[in-house]
C-alpha cells in the first residue's frame, strides 16, 4: 500500500430530464452496479444518499437538476481499472 488512494469523479448531465423514461435502463441498472462496485476488490467508499446511489443528492441552487456526480475511492488505479473496464454490468452501462 503507497499510502494514498484514488478519488474518481464522473459528472454528467442527462441529455433528457433524469426521469425520462429513455434514461430507465440507467436508473434501473444503479443498484446492481453499485453493489458490483461496493464488492469489488480495491474499493473503498463512494458517495450516495438515502437511496444507495448518488443521483438524488442535491447538487445546489441553481445547479442543473439533470446534473449528476459519481464520486468512488479506490485502493489503486489498476483496482479502479479492473472495475471500469472488466466488471460486466459496469462495462454494459459504459455502452
Amino acid at each position: 500500500m503507497s499510502g494514498y488512494q484514488l478519488a474518481q469523479v464522473n459528472v454528467a448531465i442527462f441529455r433528457q430530464a433524469k426521469d425520462d423514461p429513455v434514461n430507465q435502463d440507467f436508473m434501473d441498472a444503479l443498484d446492481r452496479v453499485n453493489a458490483a462496485a461496493d464488492a469489488s476488490p480495491g474499493f473503498v467508499w463512494r458517495l450516495q444518499s438515502e437511496s444507495g446511489n448518488a443521483t438524488d443528492i442535491p447538487l445546489g441552487t441553481g445547479i442543473n437538476p439533470d446534473l449528476i456526480v459519481n464520486l468512488s475511492v479506490w485502493e489503486d488505479v489498476e483496482s479502479l481499472r479492473n472495475f471500469a473496464y472488466r466488471q460486466t454490468d459496469h462495462v454494459a452501462v459504459l455502452r
